[in-house]
């Protein structure tokens, strides 16, 4: 299934290209996102490439250095310091910068969900943190000196695998116990996160029995609500077997397997989940493309004839403490 895809030439940046403008992201307009990759010892260099021009950017990007990437939204950055752990919201292309406050017991493996961007006027950005094993909610908004914190309360041991923002609710998977998955919706109401159990449960599951471990995304996909699934085997499952993709039904209550996903493409990373309408040459459409841990290639899932290829983004970067994410610049 799997196949090498040699690369075109690079093009790096003309050494003529004055300090200044290193420390800007690149500002080619592309409806797709930049797949950002930060290495170096303190993380000081961001390398973006771009998938469709097949060619990338190295950056020295100040407020980027050493932090690690959480999530974006419409050209925003949640950042977490590695040695002080101070967060931030982060514009780089227009240089803002918002501190956020202290959050005690934070790891790389929270998911991070920004509901809208700073200047949103209904004032609805909220930066929501999720621990997973402990189902633990920490959130605050602009100008709020805490985080506030709430517990998902259930009968039995619960484990939150995937959450994302649609249509104004965050929409959460659900690992309890042994019974399977649950879905449920947070919302925002006087301060405070109100949560509702969903009717729809696991979906039926028409996955190769022989697939061992199986790994969930939950994305908002231009006005749907798509569980995307990924199948996983090998030594310490790091191996890709493919994808089954389930639409939300609302109308019946259930999950229905989806096989097209037209002018569309789906980017996974550790940390980040993106979906949209692709409207340049070069994107593969009705694809996912994907990072897996500690790997500097770059795969493509084809839905249409489920074939997986890899290519390698940037041949510069070192191999270890490797950071690959999405992120949609404005």
């Amino acid at each position: 299934m799997e196949q090498a895809h040699e690369r075109k030439e690079q093009m790096q940046e003309p050494s003529s290209e004055k300090q200044l403008m290193l420390s800007y992201p690149p500002t080619d307009p592309q409806s797709y996102p930049w797949l950002v990759i930060c290495d170096g010892y303190d993380k000081e260099r961001q390398t973006f490439f771009s998938i469709s021009k097949d060619y990338f950017h190295t950056r020295n990007i100040p407020e980027m250095r050493n932090k690690l990437i959480y999530t974006s939204c419409d050209g925003w950055l949640v950042l977490k310091d590695i040695d002080s752990k101070n967060l931030c919201l982060l514009n780089p292309t227009s240089k803002e910068m918002m501190q956020l406050p202290t959050l005690e017991g934070i790891a790389d493996d929270f998911i991070c969900i920004l509901t809208a961007t700073p200047s949103d006027p209904y004032n609805q950005c909220y930066v929501l943190f999720i621990d997973p094993p402990r189902s633990t909610f920490s959130f605050c908004q602009l100008g709020d000196k805490n985080f506030y914190k709430q517990t998902l309360q259930a009968n039995g041991s619960v484990f939150v695998q995937s959450a994302t923002f649609h249509g104004g609710k965050i929409y959460l998977l659900i690992y309890f116990g042994i019974s399977g998955s649950l879905s449920y919706t947070a919302e925002f109401v006087g301060g405070e996160i109100r949560f509702t159990k969903l009717a729809i449960e696991r979906f039926d599951e028409s996955l190769p029995a022989d697939i061992p471990c199986y790994r969930d995304y939950l994305i908002e996909s231009c006005g749907e609500l798509l569980l995307v699934n990924q199948m996983l085997f090998g030594s310490y499952r790091r191996k890709v077997y493919g994808f089954v993709i389930f639409r939300m039904d609302s109308s019946k209550n259930a999950w229905v397997q989806v096989k097209n996903i037209g002018e569309r493409a789906i980017f996974i990373s550790d940390r980040s989940k993106i979906s949209c309408f692709v409207a340049e040459n070069g994107v593969k459409r009705n694809s996912i493309y994907f990072t897996m841990p500690s790997s500097r290639f770059l795969y493509v899932f084809d839905l249409e004839d489920d074939t997986i290829t890899k290519f390698l983004p940037c041949p510069t970067v070192a191999c270890r403490e490797l950071d690959l994410d999405w992120v949609i610049l404005k």
